[in-house]
């Protein structure tokens, strides 16, 4: 699943917008940083187009600075004409969404050094947008499946968690990554509320807070508590009347692109 970051070209905004790519990466969600992606030679106006076109939804990273940048609000004019879901992740108190987005539910940064718990909130953003549910589900599942490390198991499962529901496909492919890959099958649930570690395998925590268990007559599986990185954070707060993106308990500068931001 591709995202487009849209940000300012500035030391600010290139730092949070790296930051958050790499956040984003753990999920299985390539986020595109145009001056990442430009190569030496390339048309760059054609390039950001393209991967503008190729994006599934549009990330404004709204720091110091932001809405003065003609660029970005080039991006989110496209990014809306075009229909893709849009997302104003405030980095800079000062930076309210404009225009069309100014009615569009927000997320606001509360610690930008740390920010797993942002890519958290947007990849349940994602997941529950009617354009990109089913994209960002068979994004997350197909990451699990792929985990390479405890706390990426963690952070998936800690997404899947915040949905309504999974399907029976679903389940059997969560299944599967936990018979495969013992990343998945030996991950334990942490608790960052209270600073500790339990413990039940994430899979069956996520069942349990589904509310659905796909076989009620297997027992509980009971394997070696796995040490697990603990991460910091909070949730994300809201601002004005909008809605919070809820999460479970767990866990003026020269433009690359020719212009200035």
């Amino acid at each position: 699943m591709q995202v487009f970051l849209s940000y300012r070209e500035d030391e600010e905004g290139k730092e949070y917008a790296s930051a958050l790519r790499e956040e984003l990466a753990i999920l299985g969600i390539n986020a595109i940083m145009a001056s990442r992606s430009i190569r030496p030679g390339a048309v760059w106006a054609q390039t950001i187009l393209g991967h503008l076109e190729a994006s599934s939804a549009l990330l404004c990273i709204a720091s110091r600075g932001y809405t003065d940048s003609a660029w970005c609000q080039q991006e989110i004019g496209w990014a809306i004409g075009r229909g893709i879901p849009s997302l104003w992740v405030c980095y800079d108190s000062k930076e309210r969404s404009v225009g069309f987005l100014m009615d569009k539910q927000d997320l606001t940064v509360p610690d930008p050094s740390s920010q797993a718990d942002t890519a958290r909130a947007i990849g349940t953003w994602l997941a529950t947008q009617e354009k990109t549910r089913e994209e960002a589900r068979a994004t997350f599942i197909r990451a699990l499946a792929g985990s390479s490390t405890y706390r990426q198991t963690r952070d998936i499962v800690h997404v899947l968690a915040t949905l309504d529901s999974l399907t029976d496909d679903e389940w059997q492919q969560i299944d599967k990554a936990a018979e495969t890959n013992r990343q998945v099958r030996e991950a334990h649930f942490y608790s960052e509320r209270n600073n500790r570690m339990s413990g039940m395998p994430v899979t069956d925590w996520l069942r349990r807070q589904l509310n659905k268990s796909a076989d009620n007559t297997r027992p509980p599986r009971r394997l070696p508590i796995s040490i697990l990185q603990t991460r910091g954070g909070s949730r994300a707060p809201r601002r004005g009347s909008h809605v919070r993106l809820q999460e479970p308990e767990t866990t003026s500068s020269s433009d690359s692109r020719g212009s200035t931001r």
